[in-house]
């Protein structure tokens, strides 16, 4: 009895209700495709932030690595600079200990050989006064010769080794360079 009734105004409401819907329907295709368009450029969008994002990771984390470098680099030269310094400071004084021995003998014997033909007591004590001061100078020659050959080879060993971090350092540096300037 109901559908009787009402089955009229059941038919025209539900066709009322198609011809309405229906052209949302047709308009919402065009609508999800457009979406779908705008879902995959933001989707590219997104992976290229992403690449950047990992590309400017990777350049920061480089550039630190190569301000330190750089850093040490410049403190291991600074520091081969002075044990070259010291180093040839070192073997300055050895080359002058080494000219001055012979001039201190021919100074010892020459004062010896004047001390036979001075005959004035007092002369003839400062003389030898004079020599056995010349003899305790060239005494202490030796000593202080071998403790600069130490300081020499303690020296050369530790520039050795400085050479060689530096030289490291230098490789690396290198290497960091090429692999900044590799596309």
């Amino acid at each position: 009895m109901y559908l009787r009734k009402f089955g009229p105004l059941v038919f025209a409401l539900v066709v009322f209700t198609c011809c309405f819907s229906l052209p949302e329907t047709f308009a919402q295709t065009p609508k999800s495709a457009t979406q779908d368009n705008h879902d995959q450029t933001l989707k590219q969008l997104l992976a290229e932030v992403r690449e950047l994002r990992l590309a400017l990771q990777r350049a920061t984390v480089g550039n630190t690595r190569f301000q330190m470098l750089i850093e040490r680099t410049r403190v291991e030269q600074t520091h081969v600079d002075s044990l070259r310094h010291e180093l040839e400071a070192v073997r300055s004084q050895l080359s002058e200990f080494q000219a001055m021995k012979p001039r201190m003998q021919q100074q010892i014997k020459d004062a010896e050989d004047g001390l036979d033909r001075v005959t004035d007591p007092n002369p003839h004590a400062d003389l030898e006064a004079r020599i056995r001061t010349m003899k305790a100078d060239f005494a202490r020659i030796a000593p202080e010769e071998e403790r600069l050959r130490n300081r020499e080879a303690a020296l050369d060993t530790e520039f050795q080794s400085a050479q060689a971090k530096l030289n490291e350092l230098n490789t690396q540096l290198d290497a960091l360079m090429n692999d900044v300037k590799a596309p």
